[in-house]
């Protein structure tokens, strides 16, 4: 069956969505992004992603590119329908030169892959791409395993998140935590309160004796898959190294259980000595690296 690209159309999403269920179910792999991901990336799609699909009747979707900020690509690919790499390499390097502000100016294009997805490095290389540095690090957690019993200190407490309440506050703790610029705002966590992976009571926050925000994390639950990602996370500088962050980790995964998790996943965790101990001691000890590939055009 003949396969053809086009652009993407919001009218698309749930057909991605379902798509990358998928490859999940099939596989087991990671090569490709996880629903709670796509998602979280929803406004991000367009334009610039484009989807490639087996022609009349079935138009099944095989493969899609999709950026995750300008210039800065992923590539989801169904593992039967690999010969197409280098066509979907090629429209991002094509898709990219078009959108550079002054074309006589060169631009680095990176596309994000997943360490040892043989079948992208090798076209990546082929095409011009130098690995680069860490993107980010894929954890993951045994759903039967244990949850730890930590405890808070003295005056801290966990509580489920209140919008009304909460969100200005979060927006700002977010920002000190991760440095999000100034388009992180409270409407956007008000967007991401509306998406399907949302359950309020996974939506969580330490706070200090003071009543502050202290640290922050969510569970999102993709209802279908019963995959879940926990993003974002964090602590607050002047309330690190005692404890917050394993506690709340833990109260999350205890109230997750009657969810019946299937997968329970880091996206893109910070790969640093504090953020490796954490995951580790709360439980999510497999890890994979997703590495930059760059080519200047």
């Amino acid at each position: 069956m003949a396969i053809f690209s086009r652009d993407y159309t919001p009218n698309d999403f749930d057909a991605v969505m379902s798509f990358l269920r998928d490859i999940y179910a099939e596989t087991g792999s990671f090569d490709n992004w996880l629903p709670p991901h796509l998602e979280n990336s929803q406004r991000d799609l367009f334009p610039g992603t484009r989807i490639w699909e087996e022609s009349r009747p079935s138009q099944r979707i095989v493969a899609v590119a999709n950026p995750e900020r300008k210039f800065l690509y992923f590539i989801q690919v169904h593992p039967d329908n690999i010969f197409i790499m280098p066509e979907i390499v090629g429209w991002i390097e094509d898709y990219c030169a078009a959108e550079k502000p002054d074309p006589d100016e060169e631009l680095q294009v990176s596309i994000v892959t997943l360490e040892g997805t043989l079948y992208k490095e090798t076209v990546l290389s082929e095409r011009g791409f130098e690995k680069g540095r860490v993107y980010g690090v894929l954890r993951t957690r045994d759903v039967n395993a244990l949850i730890p019993d930590y405890q808070l200190p003295e005056g801290y407490s966990i509580r489920s998140v209140i919008p009304e309440t909460d969100f200005p506050r979060l927006v700002e703790a977010i920002m000190i935590v991760f440095g999000h610029g100034e388009s992180f705002n409270v409407e956007v966590l008000e967007w991401l309160s509306k998406r399907s992976f949302y359950v309020p009571e996974l939506d969580l926050v330490v706070v200090a004796p003071d009543r502050s925000i202290a640290s922050f994390c969510t569970f999102r639950v993709d209802p279908p898959s019963r995959v879940v990602e926990l993003e974002p996370m964090g602590t607050l500088p002047g309330h690190r190294r005692r404890g917050l962050a394993k506690a709340i980790i833990a109260e999350g995964l205890r109230r997750l259980r009657k969810h019946d998790p299937s997968l329970l996943y880091l996206g893109g965790a910070a790969d640093t000595p504090e953020a490796n101990r954490l995951y580790e001691v709360t439980g999510y000890s497999g890890s994979l690296r997703y590495y930059y590939w760059h080519k200047t055009i």
